[in-house]
C-alpha cells in the first residue's frame, strides 16, 4: 500500500484560521503550536500565523507557563518535573522560575503523601523508602521529600 504524502499548504489565512482554532480549545507554547501548524503548512505560513498569534495576544507563553505552573501543582508534581515539562514545550526557565521561589514545594509533597499513603504505610521503614521513592519520581529534590515526609508523619500521628 503506497499513500501520497499530502503537500504542505502555503496559504497564510488558513493557517492562521487552524491556529485561533487550535487556541479557542486551550493554550499552547509558541514551540508546540508551531509545531502543530508545520504539520499542515509550509514554514513560511507556519511562522506567519505564529507571529500573528503573537502579536494580537492570542498565543502567549507567559499565560502557558502559568497554566502549566498550575497543572503541575494541582497534580502534585514537583519543581525538577516542572522544570523539565517547561523545556520541553520550549518555555524558558526564567518564565517559571519566580514561581518555583514563590511554591511551598515540601507542602505539596507532604500533601500528596497524606492522599496516597496510609498511617501504616507511612510507619513502615522498608515501605517509606518507596514512598521517598515515589515523591522523587514525581520531581520533588531529595532533601524536599525527607522534609515531606516528616511533615507527613507529623500529621499523621497527631491525628
Amino acid at each position: 500500500m503506497f499513500v501520497r504524502k499530502k503537500e504542505k499548504s502555503s496559504d497564510v489565512s488558513k493557517a492562521k484560521n487552524s491556529a485561533i482554532a487550535f487556541l479557542a480549545r486551550r493554550e499552547y507554547s509558541k514551540q508546540e503550536l508551531y509545531q502543530k501548524l508545520f504539520l499542515r503548512y509550509t514554514k513560511e505560513a507556519s511562522l506567519e500565523a505564529l507571529s500573528y498569534c503573537i502579536s494580537n495576544n492570542y498565543q502567549s507563553d507567559l499565560r502557558y507557563s502559568q497554566m502549566l505552573c498550575r497543572h503541575t501543582v494541582n497534580q502534585f508534581y514537583g519543581p525538577l518535573r516542572l522544570l523539565r515539562d517547561a523545556k520541553i514545550k520550549g518555555i524558558s526557565s526564567s518564565l517559571i522560575q519566580s514561581f518555583i521561589d514563590e511554591t511551598d514545594w515540601d507542602e505539596i509533597a507532604k500533601n500528596f503523601l497524606l492522599k496516597k499513603y496510609t498511617k501504616e504505610e507511612l510507619s513502615d521503614y522498608e515501605q517509606s523508602q518507596k514512598v521517598l521513592a515515589a515523591l522523587a519520581r514525581r520531581g520533588f529534590s531529595n532533601s524536599s521529600c525527607i522534609r515531606a515526609f516528616g511533615l507527613a508523619k507529623e500529621s499523621v500521628d497527631v491525628s
